[in-house]
């Protein structure tokens, strides 16, 4: 009877061990499934600032296609524009040189006709 009563003090023992382990097994999932929520949640938090990130990056991708085709086109317009310029430059110029050759011409048909009027007068 001696053996039996510490073959049963025995299983208590082990028993209480068992149930010691097995609560703080049972603190330790616990804490494990705490963790795994605040994984979860912060996954969630990146996976929302990842979808912002990515549409703020689209958005910027297509302002950066509208900026280069406006810029495109604008330099575009400053090269007709410069071509514009060299074809009136050269336009002005030659009107300058056009003009320049009536007054020279007026100068002289005035002359001309000074002298006419001069050599009538003189009749």
């Amino acid at each position: 009877m001696e053996k039996f009563k510490e073959k049963i003090a025995l299983l208590r023992a082990d028993t209480e061990t068992a149930t010691a382990r097995a609560d703080e097994l049972e603190a330790h999932i616990k804490q494990l499934e705490t963790e795994h929520i605040s994984k979860d949640h912060e996954l969630v938090s990146l996976q929302n600032q990842v979808k912002n990130l990515e549409s703020k990056l689209d958005d910027a991708e297509a302002k950066l296609k509208t900026s280069t085709e406006n810029f495109t086109e604008a330099d575009l317009k400053a090269e007709e524009a410069e071509r514009k310029i060299a074809t009136l430059e050269k336009e002005l110029s030659e009107q300058e040189e056009k003009y320049e050759d009536l007054v020279e011409k007026h100068k002289a048909a005035k002359a001309e006709m000074d002298e006419l009027a001069r050599q009538f007068d003189d009749f």
